[in-house]
């Protein structure tokens, strides 16, 4: 949004903007947040950073802790959620060091900072594009228990297949099916003007929606999809994204999910990511003469993920529950086997290139 430190106060004085909101990511791949008064936002603290204890963020340990935060002014945004009008931005973490601090390798966006340099450096290509789309359930209910002696969950969406029978309260039928929710239109599809609101929140921060639908699992199963964008971009865009749905439903008395499977027996949520290496705006995946017209670096490219696909699996599923996701019969990739294999069918080999 900005180019430097006087265009973001000139643009604060202009629209009232009080506050400013600095974003950052743990380990864990969640959003903290650092909010302070935008008068606090001046040259010095833009070169030296915004102190923070990184062993919260399970960056560091808790005797050598500070860690700096360094804003991205070119990700600024204006809050759609804050009461008070406030600037909100996303960053860089350093560590302190003398003479000048460093980049904190295990962040994730310098990670990603360090990809797309490394990638230049090899001379393959100048540009990553990526594609994300977004998979995610709205329920109106939620409520678990955790104890010692007892575990238990509940979620409920009005438009699911199992409220067919409630009499407690008006019911006009027009339920989902279950697994037949893919393209559903109104009155069934309750959700399309919600999809529609958040998908203009978005186009408002920048983030090109290409289209929105509802999904295939009937208790309130959606996906947006977006524009494609450089490999940083699309991570900041991600986050971002993630936040606007969640937070556009709190505000309308929903809950959102991103979790690979939510519901037994309902497909669950892939996020399905589109890539494409080009270089000098030449895209470097397409050979006219090549099988499916694919360049011989689109094969080997493609091969690589799957040669490296069990390393991959630790950030692509990371938890046990996407596990749950991966089963025959729900349209997502599955494996015969634990481990990669000749005895792997060539569609579950290609379902996996798609989904990670």
């Amino acid at each position: 949004m900005f180019k430097n430190l006087q265009e973001m106060q000139n643009y604060s004085e202009k629209n009232g903007i009080k506050m400013v909101d600095f974003m950052m990511i743990d380990l864990n791949g969640r959003w903290r947040h650092l909010t302070m008064p935008v008068e606090r936002v001046n040259k010095d603290s833009m070169k030296y950073g915004f102190g923070f204890d990184g062993s919260n963020y399970g960056f560091a340990p808790v005797e050598k802790s500070d860690m700096v935060f360094l804003p991205d002014l070119s990700t600024a945004h204006v809050d759609s959620f804050s009461e008070i009008p406030t600037l909100a931005m996303i960053g860089d973490v350093y560590v302190i060091e003398q003479p000048e601090n460093r980049r904190f390798d295990q962040d994730p966006r310098n990670v990603a900072f360090m990809a797309e340099e490394y990638m230049k450096g090899t001379g393959i290509a100048d540009e990553m594009r990526i594609g994300p789309e977004f998979e995610f359930n709205v329920f109106d209910q939620v409520s678990y228990s955790i104890k010692p002696n007892s575990s238990k969950f509940k979620v409920d969406v009005y438009q699911a297949d199992w409220n067919t029978g409630v009499e407690t309260e008006k019911n006009l039928g027009y339920k989902m099916p279950v697994k037949g929710g893919y393209h559903q239109a109104p009155p069934m599809d309750t959700m399309a003007a919600f999809r529609s609101r958040v998908s203009m929140m978005m186009e408002n921060e920048g983030i090109g929606v290409k289209y929105h639908h509802h999904e295939v699992a009937g208790a309130g199963q959606m996906e947006i999809e977006v524009e494609f964008g450089g490999m940083r971009e699309m991570a900041d865009k991600t986050m971002l994204s993630k936040y606007i749905i969640k937070n556009a439903a709190i505000a309308e008395g929903k809950s959102v999910t991103f979790m690979p499977k939510p519901l037994y027996n309902e497909a669950g949520n892939g996020m399905h990511v589109h890539m494409h290496l080009f270089k000098k705006g030449k895209p470097l995946f397409y050979d006219e003469n090549g099988y499916a017209q694919l360049s011989e670096l689109a094969l080997h490219f493609m091969g690589g993920i799957l040669h490296h696909a069990c390393s991959l699996c630790a950030f692509t599923n990371p938890s046990s529950n996407s596990y749950k996701r991966l089963v025959p019969g729900y349209e997502a990739p599955f494996l015969k086997n634990p481990t990669l294999s000749a005895s792997h069918s060539s569609h579950s080999r290609v379902f996996l290139l798609m989904y990670i």
